[in-house]
């Protein structure tokens, strides 16, 4: 057996559910690598893992998703992005973000990996009718129900943050000392309190944007102005720019300004310009070669605490633990 096949062996999760609820832990070691999965609970319906990789070389591992039976909820806890293609679409998966997925039968992904890099994230996998239940009260639900049953790869939840409310859950559901039929009762009313977050806080966002749309009338015009807006703050992202100096630069009023960008990249001016210096800040620190005071001042702060303050809110945990870890 070749090593990526060995590896995609390892992962799937038909070999990982086992009635030895002792057996808690799994590890692989080859030349490719180390591989660890947590078995955090099992059951008929529902199987939580942890999962824990490093390679020892830059890697593509190739599936073929020859028949789902099953929603993948997935929480990404390290410090690197992932990157896959499904499908031949390119996808990436921010740290501390969650994404709620079906794959269609005989889907292709090919998951990017980086030499040294530990990748961590912590997936709840769910039944494919787990959603039926609700699919007449939402159209989001409906529209994500009505693909899972046309064998339709489709996506619920996407780069929502993994907040503080989320955080304490998964830690319930982890750390769970019960037995039998109470732990079942117990990881599973959990489970359904982390979707209940996820689809407020999906929610939350959609009426924000909703109303932020309110009123807006783009012409074309207006439109390629936007878009060369998006592309000055890509390549300018060392300044932080004012909505007025940005509206006389490009010589379009501030109320459009705003709710303009905002109807057309689902980003507020200043939201999109902060996401566009901490991406640039994730890669610096994945390099592992620049210090937080060098990459402040690349992306423009005043000082590396004003950075440190800026990302931790952002990502919900501050570049110092993300740079000690750089040599694990």
């Amino acid at each position: 057996m070749e090593k990526g096949d060995q590896i995609v062996e390892f992962f799937e999760l038909e070999n990982m559910v086992t009635n030895e609820m002792n057996q808690s832990k799994k590890e692989l070691i080859n030349d490719s690598g180390t591989f660890v999965t947590y078995h955090i609970f099992d059951s008929a319906d529902i199987v939580i893992r942890q999962y824990y990789l490093k390679y020892t070389q830059n890697y593509a591992l190739h599936y073929v998703f020859e028949e789902i039976e099953y929603v993948e909820l997935s929480f990404f806890f390290g410090k690197h992005i992932v990157r896959d293609v499904i499908n031949g679409i390119p996808n990436m998966y921010l740290p501390f973000h969650c994404y709620l997925t079906y794959l269609s039968t005989g889907s292709i992904a090919d998951v990017i990996f980086e030499k040294d890099a530990i990748y961590e994230h912590l997936d709840i996998y769910l039944p494919l009718e787990f959603f039926n239940e609700w699919s007449q009260h939402d159209e989001t639900i409906i529209e994500f129900t009505t693909a899972i049953k046309n064998d339709q790869t489709c996506r619920l939840i996407k780069d929502i943050k993994v907040t503080q409310e989320l955080l304490v859950l998964l830690n319930e559901i982890k750390t769970c000392s019960y037995k039998g039929i109470a732990k079942e009762v117990y990881i599973k009313g959990k489970v359904l309190e982390v979707i209940s977050v996820l689809l407020h806080e999906k929610e939350e966002g959609r009426v924000e944007c909703s109303k932020s749309q309110l009123g807006v009338k783009l012409t074309i015009e207006d439109e390629l102005v936007l878009s060369n807006i998006k592309d000055f703050i890509d390549h300018n992202y060392r300044e932080f720019y004012t909505t007025e100096e940005l509206s006389k630069l490009f010589f379009i009023n501030e109320y459009k300004l705003k709710r303009g960008f905002k109807h057309l990249y689902n980003f507020g001016l200043f939201e999109y310009a902060q996401h566009r210096r901490m991406n640039i800040a994730i890669k610096k620190l994945e390099e592992a070669h620049h210090t937080i005071a060098e990459i402040a001042f690349d992306l423009g702060y005043s000082s590396s605490v004003t950075f440190s303050k800026a990302f931790k809110k952002h990502f919900g945990y501050s570049p110092k633990r993300f740079h000690l870890t750089k040599y694990d």
